[in-house]
């Protein structure tokens, strides 16, 4: 993305000197509007170099996530509560990738947009609240180790990863969190937390330029460092694992580790969107001979993640005939490769693909939270329909025969 541009969907974008990107979506006499701060930093945020210190700046696992908790409270209060007055509702979430924070609202934009724009960039770690934040945090560590469904998916990570933080919890665990204090937050925070790596996303019935005003807000500081990541083998650590938490019926997840890509990742993920369809989704010869023999009553779930360091598709089902559906996906899989796509079925997907972007033009939290992904690859959403629209049958069939490999296919079973 360089300099000021519109797309022909409308979308504005623009690069403010504080290094900060904006992503406007102008949508007329809507009576929702929504802000949001993408921060490119998320839990796999475990180590860097700030260029001053002899070694690199180790930070225990969560600290992203727990920075994030404590953000809200700022020297004058709690930020979270000063929303709710005035009239918006805002949250936060941090993933592998990043941190976001955000609020719709119907009216009193301006006044939240600020309140945004300004607890980002103030934190105020103190140590007796930091320590405070712990039982807290730990009580959601609890709650997501007794989660089924969270358990098989760090279970399918574990064993798919050797060395990646993508196989670590994004809040960490109960061990980590003894290693977190005010001063690590603070200092995690100054290697994160630069305008450089912020997002700004708006929209609604907004006015562009008033926004990019309140935007300058936000002061100009060091560009931030890269997270570095250990060397990660290319094949996987185990085929097969299994846990048991006393569920009435057992779920499993089938995963494959993928190379990650350096370049084209945007285009990747719609390619991969496209491939996961035909493959697995419900009009599928796969899903069709699965429901036939009793092994599926409904489609896999399917998803496909990638970032830096790591790339991985999962497919994610219910029953007692997890191998057996990991087995004959492998069938199909291997006959897809031989066959190649059919014509028919790609536009058939692709189609699929831009009628649920179009759907989502017509929301405006729909096209934040899109936005939210598209950023991280510096990208708008006119440039991410065009890629939907652009993408050709052999770029699949290409990837088809690449990317799902029998050797690096991982079966996580919890019962």
């Amino acid at each position: 993305m360089k300099g000021n541009d519109t797309d022909k969907n409308g979308t504005v974008w623009t690069k403010l000197s504080s290094g900060m990107d904006c992503y406007f979506f102008p949508m007329p006499n809507y009576e929702e509007k929504m802000a949001a701060i993408v921060v490119k930093a998320g839990s796999n945020f475990l180590a860097c170099s700030d260029g001053r210190a002899e070694k690199p700046l180790q930070f225990p696992e969560g600290t992203a996530h727990f920075i994030e908790h404590r953000l809200f409270r700022q020297r004058w209060g709690d930020a979270f509560a000063t929303f709710s007055k005035k009239g918006a509702s805002a949250n936060a979430f941090t993933d592998p990738q990043k941190t976001v924070y955000y609020f719709s609202c119907q009216e009193n934009f301006f006044e939240n947009l600020y309140l945004l724009l300004s607890f980002v960039q103030n934190p105020y770690f103190l140590e007796e609240e930091t320590e405070q934040e712990k039982s807290i945090i730990e009580s959601e560590i609890t709650m997501y180790d007794d989660d089924p469904d969270w358990r098989v998916y760090y279970q399918l990570l574990q064993a798919m990863y050797h060395r990646h933080p993508i196989r670590i919890p994004i809040a960490g665990d109960h061990k980590a969190m003894k290693k977190i204090d005010y001063k690590v937050l603070q200092q995690a925070y100054d290697c994160m937390y630069t305008p450089d790596r912020f997002s700004l996303i708006c929209g609604g019935d907004i006015p562009v330029r008033k926004i990019i005003e309140a935007a300058g807000m936000i002061k100009k500081g060091k560009t931030g460092e890269k997270p570095l990541f250990e060397r990660e083998p290319e094949e996987i650590k185990e085929s097969y694992v299994e846990g048991k938490l006393g569920i009435s019926r057992p779920i499993f997840q089938i995963g494959f580790k993928m190379t990650p890509v350096g370049e084209g990742v945007l285009r990747q993920r719609i390619l991969m969107s496209i491939l996961l369809d035909i493959l697995t989704g419900e009009s599928s010869a796969f899903f069709q001979e699965a429901y036939f023999k009793k092994y599926l009553d409904e489609p896999l779930g399917q998803a496909y993640f990638s970032g830096e360091g790591y790339a991985f598709c999962v497919f994610s089902g219910t029953g007692e005939r997890g191998k057996e559906v990991s087995e004959l996906l492998l069938q199909h899989l291997e006959r897809l490769c031989n066959e190649g796509v059919q014509e028919n079925d790609f536009r058939r997907i692709r189609k699929k693909q831009i009628g649920r972007f179009i759907r989502r033009s017509q929301s405006v939290s729909g096209m934040v939270l899109g936005q939210m992904e598209w950023a991280l690859e510096d990208a708008s959403a006119g440039e991410a329909f065009h890629l939907i629209k652009s993408v050709k049958k052999i770029e699949v069939d290409r990837l088809l025969r690449n990317a799902l490999v029998k050797e690096k296919m991982v079966l996580s079973v919890m019962r």
